[in-house]
């Protein structure tokens, strides 16, 4: 049912990785320039985009928020929900990987001397949290079904 808990924590899952499209996840300062990471490439302060290619992250966001909210609508088929509950787990433990991997190169090949990581490099891991409290709901979701099932 929609009215679950899980199916909140799945939503809010939802609603974090589409504000991951709104703004830079960090920026990297060289000297008197500074470069934003965003999802759709990584820019300068005037707005230019620069010649690198971050399809890779834009991908595992797309991919990200399209299986949580279809996580959201599977809800009649509970071990289904937490394979693709836990698939995504560990498909935000990659976007956080591929995001450092970004910022390391940024860093690398443009001579930054500091980088500072934007307030949205924290949905990453709050959504993570939130998967592991959907995944806990789902399984005793599951578990308590399968107990009646037994019982009957």
């Amino acid at each position: 049912m929609l009215q679950r808990r899980q199916s909140l924590y799945l939503f809010l899952v939802f609603i974090l990785s589409v504000v991951l499209y709104t703004g830079p996840l960090a920026s990297v300062s060289a000297g008197s320039e500074v470069y934003f990471l965003k999802h759709s490439g990584v820019t300068d302060l005037s707005g230019d985009r620069l010649e690198v290619s971050t399809w890779p992250l834009t991908v595992m966001i797309s991919v990200s928020t399209l299986l949580s909210f279809l996580t959201i609508f599977s809800y009649m088929k509970r071990p289904r929900q937490m394979r693709m509950t836990l698939f995504l787990m560990f498909f935000n433990l990659g976007l956080v990987a591929i995001v450092a991997y970004y910022v390391a190169y940024v860093m690398h090949n443009f001579n930054g001397e500091q980088f500072l990581f934007e307030w949205r490099i924290v949905i990453p891991p709050v959504m993570l949290v939130l998967l592991i409290m959907a995944f806990r709901g789902i399984r005793r979701d599951e578990l308590l079904v399968r107990a009646a099932d037994r019982i009957r």
